[in-house]
């Protein structure tokens, strides 16, 4: 098990471990965007969003987060880190700079190589492709929204359920939880969610970033548009 410890400037300390080294070189990066942004601003919280969860990045997030590499590679960053040993800290290093240096593979290759791995793993649990099936929210999801909805006893709750539910299925389809109306057409692959030098999808075909806000009732989901919005 590697380890790094790792310090925002003035507050928190926080260990990572993991027995891969591209993993700890991910969550140090999430935790530099955590420690660097400002909480109330949009631009900020989706910045951090689009890294953390999505398989691809507008131009605009794209480009910080090559500087918030370069800031990690030559220590200029807002947080302090350090490395159990030096060989982790060689390979992490190593990943950054590659993430950097390398451009990163081309976003319909990724598309291809992610929904093979949805296709694979479809057949293996449905029997049929996924071109034919419905994808349904994970259980804790279809328990929390069937719940409320029994609450309010209103068509319009249903109706926005209905949304949700289509929602969670877009997101899963494409790896990409945003606003659809005012998605960048220029994206670039999510490079910290590649093996440096592959173009292969390795990500969980069961991950959905809105999985991670439930229960939603605390966020008063159901006046808003998109659940992206509410998460």
């Amino acid at each position: 098990m590697r380890c790094c410890k790792f310090t925002v400037r003035c507050y928190d300390r926080f260990y990572v471990n993991d027995v891969d080294n591209e993993v700890i070189a991910r969550n140090i990066i999430l935790l530099e965007i955590i420690s660097s942004i400002n909480p109330d601003n949009l631009s900020d919280v989706e910045y951090l969003w689009d890294v953390w969860y999505n398989m691809t990045l507008t131009q605009s997030h794209y480009t910080r987060l090559k500087v918030t590499l370069e800031r990690l590679v030559d220590g200029s960053g807002s947080s302090l880190w350090v490395f159990g040993d030096r060989e982790t800290k060689k390979r992490v290093t190593m990943t950054w700079k590659s993430w950097i240096e390398t451009e990163p593979p081309d976003v319909e290759t990724v598309k291809k190589s992610r929904q093979d791995l949805l296709e694979f793993y479809c057949r293996l649990r449905s029997g049929t492709s996924l071109s034919n099936i419905f994808v349904f929210p994970s259980q804790p999801f279809y328990k929390n929204t069937s719940m409320e909805m029994r609450r309010s006893g209103n068509e319009v709750f249903a109706g926005d359920l209905t949304k949700h539910m289509f929602e969670w299925n877009q997101v899963h389809s494409a790896g990409v939880a945003r606003d659809v109306v005012n998605r960048s057409t220029d994206e670039f692959t999510n490079s910290t969610m590649m093996r440096p030098g592959s173009s292969k999808w390795h990500v969980h075909y069961g991950a959905n970033p809105i999985a991670a806000y439930l229960p939603f009732e605390r966020y008063r989901t159901y006046n808003k548009i998109l659940l992206v919005f509410t998460c």
